[in-house]
């Protein structure tokens, strides 16, 4: 009779381990709903602490249930060609005096809906993990003190929102197959480097399925012009010129009236998509094809600066001196797939390339004229090569200018265009996006930015970031207004559009010198 029941218990066991096994994973909700803490912790028992109290003594708060407030900032991720070691702690959480913690949990949830510098308020256990960190034997025995956290207390209005990404996939890739590298603490956070021949390969964790980034305008249409071999005129090429409008100073919509026409060379014909422009204003980039012809300076003949790696997603705001090219060496996290946005003040003529090992051009963008948006869409690059983004003026003057670029697989996060005092400019943010506009500000300027939806949905924020570092002002995506702001440098400065319900929305965005 035992025997018999043990057989029985063994067959139930075994079925049930083939069912887990073969059980599809639901569409995740991103955050925690309610307030579930660790199982048998007391949520009453929870101490609310600063990030820089908690940073400087962790001893004391060992094993304690905490709530912090910060700044969210992701953790680059590990991806290893032997085991990979990863440290329980996936993201990080600053305050405003520059303290910071590691964090862990909801890491693939965070990365596909939030933007770096939102303000966050979490709780759960913080503790000490010790172990190794790294890929196989290179992996390091390690300390890190970390916040184990088990609920996420605000941003409360997308707490109850389930994702559902577009494209092939149903779901949010859970990044199993690359986890999150933690520097230690010490002096100071450290981004570790990637490295050749198998070493700690920096990503992120991706939303997979997404598509290819369009940029979309309420008003605008795109035509795709397909490659041909041979010549539209004398030179063997001719272009279309974007030719955008916009209403006055009270509002309106930046509207490219131009399709693209076939641009080739005698060589082989690469798609290469460039920026609808004219003032620098939003709209629609218009994709055309071939290598662009129309920058004329050498810029092996200038000044050239390598600035550190660039991740997608990470806007950039520099101000460029006379005969100086800037070179920004692109960091792969996904498929190679890329798109780049970037515009200058009103002076400058922006000229955009992507550059391979060898400083070949690749791709190039300069077809709107002095500040206008300047775009590359959707160039597929060979992620096992070293390329960089190269910029600089046409004619070698100075000025400010700001740019990012984001992956196929990531966030479709862009710069829109320049904006400027007394205008108001209206567009549609993307699923999962985060729209910038750039605008020049000046030591003492008082301004308030104001943003709101055009349709049924939408629930903006926005914030504020000001040069040379892409520092946040005040509290960050937190208000659909900024109001009264004082501004304390002179230079581009950046206004982030975020839809906290995370999908396809319109919107209109006013930026006013009090």
């Amino acid at each position: 009779m035992i025997k018999q029941r043990t057989i029985i218990f063994l067959t139930l066991l075994f079925t049930i381990l083939i069912a887990c096994t073969n059980e599809t994973r639901p569409t995740p909700t991103p955050f925690a709903e309610g307030t579930a803490t660790e199982k048998g912790l007391d949520p009453t028992t929870t101490l609310a602490i600063s990030i820089t109290d908690l940073a400087a003594d962790p001893e004391t708060f060992a094993n304690s249930i905490v709530e912090i407030t910060g700044r969210y900032q992701r953790l680059p991720l590990l991806i290893c060609d032997t085991d990979a070691n990863p440290a329980p702690a996936s993201w990080q959480l600053q305050a405003e005096d520059g303290s910071v913690i590691a964090v862990g949990g909801f890491d693939s949830q965070l990365r596909s809906l939030l933007p770096n510098n939102l303000t966050m308020t979490v709780s759960g256990i913080w503790q000490l993990f010790e172990g190794p960190v790294g890929c196989g034997k290179s992996a390091a025995s390690t300390q890190i003190w970390y916040l184990k956290v088990s609920n996420i207390i605000s941003p409360s209005p997308i707490t109850q929102v389930t994702l559902t990404p577009v494209g092939g996939s149903d779901q949010i890739a859970d990044a199993d197959g690359a986890t999150a590298v933690f520097t230690p603490f010490g002096d100071e956070i450290q981004t570790p480097a990637p490295t050749e021949g198998g070493g700690l390969l920096i990503g992120t964790a991706t939303v997979t399925g997404t598509p290819p980034l369009e940029l979309p305008n309420s008003t605008a249409t795109i035509t795709a012009v397909p490659t041909t071999n041979g010549s539209n005129d004398d030179d063997g090429s001719s272009t279309g010129t974007p030719t955008p409008t916009r209403s006055g100073e009270g509002g309106g919509t930046a509207t490219p009236t131009s399709a693209a026409s076939p641009t080739t060379d005698s060589g082989s014909a690469t798609a290469t998509p460039t920026g609808s422009g004219g003032g620098g204003t939003g709209g629609n980039p218009t994709p055309t094809t071939g290598a662009l012809t129309t920058a004329t300076r050498n810029p092996n003949d200038s000044d050239n600066i390598e600035f550190d790696d660039l991740s997608p997603g990470v806007p950039v705001l520099e101000l460029m001196g006379v005969d100086e090219v800037h070179l920004w060496p692109i960091l792969f996290e996904n498929n190679g797939v890329i798109t780049i946005t970037a515009v200058s003040e009103p002076t400058v003529d922006l000229v955009l390339e992507i550059i391979d090992p060898t400083d070949s051009v690749v791709q190039q963008a300069n077809s709107g004229g002095n500040g206008a948006l300047e775009t590359i869409i959707g160039a597929q690059l060979n992620i096992a090569l070293d390329y960089k983004i190269r910029i600089f003026d046409l004619n070698g003057t100075q000025g400010n200018y700001c740019l990012i670029f984001n992956e196929d697989g990531g966030l479709p996060d862009v710069i829109r265009g320049r904006i400027a005092y007394g205008e108001t400019v209206q567009d549609q943010i993307e699923v999962l996006g985060l729209d910038y506009y750039c605008f020049l500000g000046e030591d003492g300027d008082d301004v308030t930015i104001s943003s709101v939806e055009t349709g049924s949905s939408g629930d903006f924020v926005l914030g504020l970031f000001s040069p040379p570092d892409y520092g946040s002002i005040g509290d960050v995506f937190q208000n659909a207004e900024i109001m009264n702001t004082i501004l304390e440098e002179d230079g581009m400065y950046l206004i982030g559009v975020l839809n906290l319900e995370v999908d396809a929305a319109g919107y209109m965005l006013t930026l006013t010198k009090n």
